[in-house]
């Protein structure tokens, strides 16, 4: 747009308009987007911070990655039986499938 001028053409304060719209669209957006992981962050607690009250209680919280390295060592291992090798692979199809 042309500031210098003293008159605007009606195609030029449209395409302004325009321009402002568009702006304060993309505010809201960021604005809306800001608010909703405020209150996400209100609702949740970090893993972090629960794995450390879970230590705190003598619990071991373990996340659904680690139990799966766990199953396939259980599985790979010599060691184990046949019945456990059967029962790891059946609890690793449950995780996998939530994958």
């Amino acid at each position: 747009v042309d500031v210098d001028a003293n008159s605007f053409t009606s195609e030029e304060l449209k395409k302004a308009l325009a321009k402002m719209k568009e702006s304060e669209k993309a505010e809201r957006k960021v604005s809306f987007l800001f608010l909703k992981q405020c209150t996400v962050r209100k609702k949740f607690r970090p893993i972090e911070q629960l794995k450390e009250e879970f230590e705190k209680l003598n619990m071991k919280m373990e996340t659904d990655y680690e139990i799966m390295v766990k199953l396939i060592s259980k599985f790979n291992s010599s060691a184990s039986t046949l019945d456990e090798k059967v029962a790891a692979l059946y609890d690793l199809e449950y995780y996998v499938h939530q994958v």
